[in-house]
């Protein structure tokens, strides 16, 4: 008896070692490599109902590195010639690591800023910042995606315009909110950019009734009951999904790409894709 109880504690060590083996290589080298498509509906203030209908792609920290490549975009690049949406717009961190990643993320930029109907805005995030500005936005500056750093644009969407602001990265950058909107008519729809969302309730007197946001990758590693086992400095507070402050919508995007660890584990990689409707 006891030599078959040994016998058994032996095959459910084994198996509990597969398992947990198993579910490393898959959170290492399947998950973080095929990205979810994030149907999301924004209810538009009852001022801008013309809007209905519009469509916007938000696609944020691809992270191109050593661990997350060029090459590792293709699905993201495919779904959206899929979408056709009206507005792409990018939440920031391209690279990871090092400037020389900027000439490799470049190309597949291009290429996803061209899938959009009307155009595609951007901002910087905090490993842009990190990997010297100057060098992103020269990078950036051919893609056909116009970054908004600090500042707004108004957007004629064929129903109406819609304005939509970017704030710059608040870790290392100079985030100064009256002066992105500055420019953007009292009574006008908008859509703000923040890279890091927890700082959101600042966004909200300003009037835009949809903020979004990456940085957090969703935590990366969510463990069933836990949630996230870590996550990044101004990404603690809202880590993933829509949270509402008042008449504002923030949604904060798991992105794309990965940072350390290089692994991801009950929490996809997305685009995420806002239907504005009356």
């Amino acid at each position: 008896m006891r030599a078959l109880l040994r016998k058994a504690a032996a095959l459910s060590l084994v198996g509990a070692v597969g398992v947990v083996a198993g579910a490393g290589l898959y959170a290492r080298f399947i998950h973080p490599f095929r990205p979810r498509v994030n149907h999301q509906f924004v209810e538009l203030p009852r001022a801008h109902k013309h809007l209905d209908g519009v469509t916007i792609a938000f696609v944020t920290d691809l992270h191109v590195g050593p661990h997350f490549t060029a090459e590792d975009l293709e699905p993201t690049i495919r779904a959206l010639r899929h979408l056709r949406a009206d507005i792409v717009l990018f939440g920031g961190d391209y690279i990871s690591e090092s400037p020389r990643y900027l000439a490799d993320v470049q190309e597949p930029l291009t290429r996803m800023a061209s899938t959009a109907r009307i155009g595609s805005w951007g901002m910087l995030g905090n490993h842009d910042v990190a990997n010297i500005r100057s060098r992103v936005m020269e990078m950036l500056e051919p893609t056909g995606i116009r970054i908004l750093t600090n500042e707004s644009v108004e957007i004629e969407t064929g129903k109406g315009p819609l304005w939509l602001v970017g704030i710059d990265d608040i870790l290392l950058g100079h985030a100064d909110l009256d002066a992105a909107f500055a420019g953007v008519p009292a009574d006008a729809p908008r859509i703000a950019m923040w890279h890091e969302p927890d700082r959101a309730e600042l966004v909200e007197p300003y009037g835009p009734f949809l903020l979004l946001s990456g940085h957090t990758h969703g935590g990366q590693v969510r463990l069933p009951i836990v949630g996230p086992i870590a996550t990044p400095k101004l990404g603690k507070r809202y880590v993933s999904g829509r949270f509402t402050f008042g008449d504002m919508t923030l949604f904060v995007s798991n992105g794309i790409g990965m940072y350390r660890p290089p692994v991801r584990f009950n929490c996809p990689p997305e685009i995420v894709v806002f239907t504005l409707v009356a």
